[in-house]
């Protein structure tokens, strides 16, 4: 008998757009009311990222507008709406049961995904694994569920995926494919720093230059997280923020590459590789700092194909993973089937 997989919860950004989208259609809010990143991450206790991915969604959906002093505007139909500012829930924010359970749910899976992405993203150069759900959930601490919310996500950003008997599996990132989605990210990404150059905030740029700048003058002061933090300012922070959300959909999918393999240069500690980075990382930024968005495309795309140039041959001569290296929910597709995970959807 065929096993019917329970529903996927919705992902954090589609609750957040329909808990808002439903106060609005309702208008339950004020009109004018400013919602901002800041202000509903705080009052939903969740990240900013999902919070902007679903104003951007009302936006395009014509619900709130855009605001010179930063933020969205409820709108009602007035087209330049007295901005208000006050508490978003005394001015009518509620969640109701339904929403705080996913919210209470997603947030976890909030947590925990930068870290599991970050795990797998760093094997995929070295060949196929299998994803065991329930060893995730040992391995986190969290709920099955929880796990899956995270193993969906992971496979809406093209990390993993499940073949016909709903096993998770990591696809092997091999120099064909790192090829094909820098072909499309050099393609793609400059244009979308364009698109998104006017929606960028100058303070914002300048503060990731200074983060840039400093660890450029200071190499031995460099983490694994700043340089995580530095990559994700330009490719996610900044190029995400063009208004063509099916191109920033497509530059995401492709953008794999850039977080296996830069995990990848982490294990061997190519400080020479990371410095190189950097520098060019800092010309796409003095370049925005100095409102020229051309010359920063230019500068990005140039970033794009010297990393290229670096990333595919090192994928083809990279030594086997050691067990110790990867985390005990991943087992490696060469070991025999009797080893592989049985994955088995949350009931």
């Amino acid at each position: 008998m065929k096993r019917i997989n329970a529903p996927t919860p919705p992902l954090l950004a589609d609750t957040i757009y329909r808990l808002l989208h439903r106060h609005i259609e309702d208008q339950r809010l004020p009109e004018g009311l400013v919602l901002g990143e800041v202000n509903l991450a705080k009052a939903l206790t969740v990240s900013r990222t999902p919070v902007r991915v679903a104003l951007q969604r009302l936006a395009e959906d014509g619900f709130v507008l855009a605001h010179a002093g930063r933020g969205w505007l409820v709108s009602y139909g007035d087209m330049s709406p007295r901005p208000l500012r006050m508490d978003l829930h005394d001015a009518g924010l509620t969640l109701g049961e339904t929403d705080q359970e996913h919210l209470e749910s997603l947030t976890a899976a909030d947590r925990i995904y930068p870290s599991a992405e970050k795990s797998i993203s760093s094997c995929m150069a070295f060949g196929r694994f299998w994803v065991s759900q329930s060893a995730m959930a040992i391995h986190y601490g969290i709920s099955r569920t929880v796990a899956h919310d995270v193993l969906t996500r992971l496979e809406k950003s093209g990390v993993v995926s499940r073949d016909r008997n709903a096993r998770w599996y990591v696809e092997a990132l091999t120099p064909a494919k790192a090829k094909e989605h820098y072909a499309l990210r050099i393609l793609l990404e400059p244009e979308a720093l364009l698109l998104a150059y006017p929606f960028m905030n100058m303070r914002h740029i300048e503060a990731c230059w200074r983060r840039l700048a400093a660890s450029i003058r200071a190499p031995e002061q460099l983490t694994a997280s700043i340089f995580d933090q530095i990559e994700h300012d330009l490719h996610m922070d900044l190029i995400h923020l063009c208004p063509n959300r099916q191109m920033v959909k497509v530059i995401q999918e492709s953008q794999m590459p850039l977080i296996a393999t830069h995990y990848t240069i982490e294990r061997y500690d190519d400080s020479e590789q990371i410095r190189q980075s950097m520098l060019q990382h800092l010309s796409v930024l003095t370049a925005l700092k100095e409102q020229d968005p051309e010359r920063a495309a230019k500068a990005l795309r140039i970033h794009l194909h010297k990393a290229a140039e670096v990333t595919i041959p090192r994928i083809s001569n990279l030594p086997p993973l050691r067990r110790e290296q990867y985390p005990d929910y991943l087992t490696a597709a060469h070991l025999p089937a009797a080893e592989a995970p049985d994955m088995i959807p949350p009931q």
